[in-house]
Formats: structure tokens, C-alpha cells, sequence
């Protein structure tokens, strides 16, 4: 199921990122700046890494109200409204060669059953999946992925929840006789949903997105350093 930010969030949405992009000391739109803004569009009280350590759980952004948890990705990709495309990411590391016999196989190495490697793929996504799931106390798993141009003034916001696939749903092939990429193809409707390479180890899953993606349009505007600093200090002191 896919989700959309409703009008005050995405209102919210961007005054977080004009915000963000104003402050010169901040260089891109990633990792925890993408979740805090997240959480300020959603209004989620989440837990500031600069003071507590980083959990590398996978649920990045969890609202403890709602027990709804993000797996918070963003990415430069070229999207356009009214048209249905595709992007893909990377959801994990998977070393399946190293981790078989808890994954429940004997052995696996390159030679194995293409089949085999993708089943003992799907079985390392869905742990993940599900005991960071118990660990976070999340019940409503979903990701949250910003889209971003190349030129940091277009956005585009995807919210679906987190498949996981039953063995049969997924046929696995190799791209070619070297077997440096696996691909996972999608029985109902040949689509190319999963890509795992050996070497790197990186599992990396491709969405649908849809032609109604929302999307912002902003001007960027940077800051003087010299700004922010005397914008900010007189705010901190008052805390003090």
C-alpha cells in the first residue's frame, strides 16, 4: 500500500527542507538531516543521534504513538509527475555465503541454485525485517524515500509499505554467464524487483513510482555562515 503526506504535512515538508538547505554548514539532504525533516513533517518526537548512539536497527524513524516505523532512504533520480517510472536502492547488506547455515541452508557459494541464493536472500531481508520490527516495537512497517534532482530543487516523497515476498512469488536468474549480478524477477508481472552482487554483497530493491508522486518545487537559498551563526547564538543563549 503506498501513502501520501497530507496537505500540513506537506506543508511542513517544506519548511523543513527550505530550512535545511539554508544552513551552509549542511552540504546535502541524506542520511539523519532526510529523517529529522521526516520527523518535523510528521510531527514524530524522534531521538537526537548527536546526544544518544545510532541505532543501526533498520527502522530509522519510528512514531512510538502510532507504532509506525520508516526505513528512511533518499537518492538522486531523475522523476516526472504524471509519469509512471521506476527507481531502486540499496535495503541491505547481504553476505548469504557467510550467514547459510542460519539462514537455514547447508551451504551456498556461487555455483549454488540461483533459486536457493534468492530464497536465502528473501529469508535474510525478511529477519531484518521483522526482528527489528520487535526490537523497535513497530507494527506498521513501511519506507520513506526522498527523491531528489540533481540540481537540489525538485522533491518527491514515496511512502509504501515493506514487502516481503513468499519464495514462490520470485523467480532468480543470473544476468549473464560471469554471475556478478543476481536478479530477483517478479512471477505476476515480470518485473525486475530485486538485484544482489556477490562481490559487494549490496541487495538492492526496485519500486514503482506512482504517476501522482507528490512533489515540491523549491528555490534554494543558502545562508551566510556569518548568518546563521548570529541568527542562532542569541536563541541558544536564551536557552541557557
Amino acid at each position: 500500500m503506498q501513502y501520501f503526506l497530507t496537505k500540513q504535512q506537506l506543508m511542513r515538508m517544506e519548511k523543513g527542507l527550505k530550512a535545511t538547505i539554508a544552513i551552509p554548514f549542511i552540504d546535502d539532504i541524506e542520511d539523519y538531516t532526510v529523517e529529522a525533516i521526516l520527523e518535523y513533517a510528521k510531527e514524530i518526537n524522534g531521538i537526537d543521534p548527536f546526544i544518544n548512539t545510532r541505532s543501526k536497527r533498520l527502522y530509522d524513524v519510528v512514531d512510538t504513538k502510532s507504532k509506525i516505523g520508516y526505513s528512511v532512504k533518499s537518492l538522486k533520480w531523475a522523476f516526472h509527475v504524471g509519469i509512471e517510472s521506476e527507481f531502486e536502492l540499496v535495503i541491505q547488506r547481504a553476505d548469504i555465503f557467510k550467514k547459510a547455515t542460519v539462514l537455514g541452508f547447508e551451504h551456498l557459494d556461487i555455483n549454488s541454485d540461483p533459486q536457493k541464493l534468492g530464497a536465502a536472500l528473501l529469508e535474510h531481508w525478511r529477519i531484518k525485517v521483522e526482528e527489528d520490527a520487535i526490537a523497535q516495537e513497530v507494527k506498521d512497517k513501511r519506507v520513506f524515500v526522498l527523491l531528489k534532482s540533481i540540481d537540489n530543487k525538485k522533491f518527491a516523497f514515496f511512502e509504501e509499505d515493506i514487502k516481503l515476498y513468499q519464495r514462490d512469488e520470485i523467480t532468480w536468474r543470473w544476468t549473464d554467464g560471469t554471475k556478478t549480478g543476481l536478479q530477483g524477477i517478479r512471477k505476476k508481472d515480470q518485473m525486475c524487483i530485486y538485484r544482489w552482487y556477490p562481490n559487494q554483497k549490496q541487495f538492492f530493491e526496485r519500486f514503482k513510482l506512482p504517476a501522482n508522486i507528490q512533489k515540491l518545487e523549491i528555490n534554494p537559498i543558502r545562508l551566510e555562515k556569518a548568518q546563521v551563526v548570529d541568527i542562532l547564538l542569541p536563541c541558544l543563549e536564551g536557552q541557557q
